[in-house]
């Protein structure tokens, strides 16, 4: 090998070192400072080392380098941790203004979990499955641990003062698990699970959102959340039982108010059509009496008109009526006169 290509070939190994020393690239998901001897370039208010566009830039080899930071938002999910609920309401008043309301499409997802317990054959009772259903399925449960799972979303708004408090990605997390997780305390301590269950839980989570932020403000950490949710909210496997207990307890009570008051209804609806009876039956009977008052007049003014036209044939037919029921029966024996009027008809024989 020659040496004019040898040496060409160093001169071009030693401008590859010279130029990755000097240039060096950010991306756009990415922002950067450049550190000379450990310090920022510039003053604090405007550091020039602060590199936020993408592009390529320049700096002085070997006395200065670049710190990388992420611009996209990054995620911090702290496990899981039992936490105390509220006994009661209590009013959020406190020196802060009061958070506003996420938008719609920030809202969380809460999922409490199906509670199972061996007190289901106690809803065997068909009156008290149809009171299930209409039921609430998890009454005001105060005062109680509960188990919440959240997480946060967050960016990275100062990266010369991430670099001097936090300086890495993995600091930064375990830092907001403890603040994320202080917040959510002092928060549910507040709140009971009835508004944890319900729409207001968007105002907590705004709540605990800004709790974060203050924190994260007040010890400068060049960083802000953009969103917080709760992910979950487990009663614990004693509550589960005991809440079930309860639910059953008070349904029960229910069964035994409804039955009551069915039977008292019943007996109402008995009293009453009882009632209706005696007064239909009482007017039916003085109906009836009325029709054979009218009947009995009516049969006496035909037998005294009857016997008005022919007193005669009148007396012979009642006669022959009088025979016809009494000497029918052969048995019948009859001690009397032969000059008796009952037999005045057989005196021409």
């Amino acid at each position: 090998m020659n040496k004019p290509l040898l040496i060409i070939l160093a001169v071009v190994a030693i401008t590859l070192i010279a130029a990755s020393q000097i240039f060096f690239i950010v991306d756009q998901r990415e922002q950067a400072i450049v550190l000379q001897l450990g310090q920022p370039v510039g003053n604090t208010d405007n550091p020039a080392s602060f590199i936020k566009g993408p592009g390529l830039h320049a700096k002085i080899p070997f006395v200065q380098n670049v710190v990388y930071f992420d611009r996209r938002i990054l995620a911090v999910d702290p496990p899981a941790d039992q936490m105390v609920i509220s006994s009661s309401l209590v009013s959020r008043e406190d020196d802060d203004k009061s958070p506003p309301n996420l938008p719609a499409t920030q809202e969380g997802n809460l999922d409490v979990q199906n509670v199972e317990t061996n007190e289901d054959a106690a809803l065997e009772d068909p009156l008290v499955e149809s009171i299930v259903e209409a039921a609430p399925p998890i009454q005001d449960v105060s005062g109680e641990p509960i188990i919440v799972d959240t997480f946060a979303r967050y960016k990275i708004v100062d990266p010369l003062q991430f670099l001097k408090t936090l300086r890495t990605i993995s600091n930064a997390n375990m830092r907001l698990e403890t603040i994320l997780n202080d917040a959510t305390r002092a928060v549910l301590g507040r709140t009971t699970l009835k508004e944890l269950l319900s729409v207001e839980r968007t105002n907590v989570m705004a709540d605990i959102r800004r709790r974060v932020n203050r924190k994260i403000t007040n010890d400068q950490l060049g960083i802000e959340i953009v969103d917080v949710r709760i992910v979950r909210a487990d009663l614990t496997a004693d509550l589960r039982t005991s809440t079930v207990r309860r639910m059953i307890s008070e349904l029960r009570e229910r069964a035994t108010e409804t039955r009551a008051k069915g039977e008292e209804r019943a007996l109402e609806i008995r009293s009453r059509a009882e009632k209706e009876r005696t007064v239909l039956i009482a007017d039916a009977e003085r109906e009836a009496q009325v029709l054979r008052g009218q009947g009995d007049k009516e049969a006496i003014q035909i037998y005294a008109d009857a016997f008005n036209k022919d007193k005669d044939f009148y007396s012979f037919i009642r006669s022959m009526e009088a025979y016809e029921k009494t000497l029918a029966d052969p048995e019948t024996q009859l001690i009397l006169s032969p000059n008796s009027p009952f037999f005045k008809h057989f005196g021409g024989q």
